[in-house]
């Protein structure tokens, strides 16, 4: 369902506890220096962090400068089987310092439908914390492990149809692989989604595990950049609860996989894609998916 495959693009208590303790930098062992951290402007580098490329199906490397303040406007749609859920959203990113970000994401459910059955309304805020945990840097390339964190609060509605929330507050802890280079961009993300129990009903857990390589088509330092991307997104998720009765047309692991093109200036951005399924194990019997189509157009303030 979109309330899951969305939070892909997102224990806060743990994760700030670890977002708290001492950032790890590779480089003699000793925190970077600012300039040292400069890279060639040219490739993926010919524009600052915040409007380099990053993941669009994918979760997390949602990092950018210090006091860097960012908007976007999401919009997204599950098509399948008889169901189509179309999101529109705000997303916001901060910079608290160069090593932490908050995000706070307010998804709306445009049209939901199943079915014969429509609904609108808000889905579940979320709140996220993402933080470096590994940093190696040269002029041409960049190692990095993020750390992120986020809960989400039950903001939408369970008594629609299709639901617009999960009912209860549930909670996502994850990490972050990527390289960057001047020219190629490789990243891979796992992390988990935990759900709690709302009158004696709890919608299954979910593993997320997700790839992604992307390349750089065209620059021009300090001015723009354009980079295409691919991207592999697994989901597994558990059956669900009803009543205490474990629901067993739920839960299942689905495979999406397709491209999205970036372009960014020193202030706007977009990404743009779509994902096909490629493969889908459902358990029961379930409504299988089709695609998954994403965009998102933003300003740096």
């Amino acid at each position: 369902m979109l309330l899951i495959k969305s939070r892909v693009k997102k224990y806060c208590v743990a994760a700030l506890w670890l977002f708290s303790s001492p950032i790890i930098f590779a480089r003699g062992g000793q925190e970077i220096s600012p300039e040292d951290r400069k890279q060639l402007k040219v490739g993926n580098f010919a524009l600052p962090l915040s409007q380099q490329p990053a993941p669009l199906f994918s979760f997390g490397q949602n990092l950018v400068a210090q006091g860097d303040f960012l908007a976007f406007l999401y919009v997204a749609q599950l098509k399948g089987k008889q169901k189509s859920l179309v999101e529109a959203y705000p997303f916001f990113l901060y910079g608290i310092t160069d090593k932490l970000s908050l995000v706070i994401s307010v998804p709306i459910a445009a049209k939901f439908q199943e079915e014969q059955y429509t609904s609108h309304d808000f889905e579940d805020l979320i709140v996220e914390l993402e933080g470096i945990i590994y940093l190696s840097e040269t002029s041409t390339s960049v190692n990095m492990i993020s750390l992120l964190g986020d809960i989400a609060f039950p903001t939408g509605s369970t008594s629609k149809t299709p639901a617009t929330g999960l009912g209860s507050p549930h909670f996502f802890l994850g990490v972050t692989l990527s390289r960057t280079q001047l020219d190629w961009y490789y990243f891979t993300c796992w992390g988990g989604i935990m759900t709690t129990t709302h009158h004696h009903s709890k919608i299954g857990n979910s593993l997320l595990y997700q790839f992604g390589v992307g390349r750089n088509i065209a620059y021009r330092s300090d001015r723009w950049l354009l980079n295409w991307m691919i991207e592999l997104d697994g989901t597994y998720e558990q059956r669900d609860k009803i009543c205490g009765v474990v629901d067993c047309n739920s839960g299942g692991n689905t495979l999406f996989l397709g491209p999205s093109i970036f372009f960014s200036t020193q202030r706007f951005e977009m990404d743009i894609g779509i994902q096909g399924v490629v493969a889908q194990h459902l358990f029961g019997v379930q409504s299988r998916d089709s695609y998954f189509a994403e965009a998102y157009f933003g300003w740096k303030f």
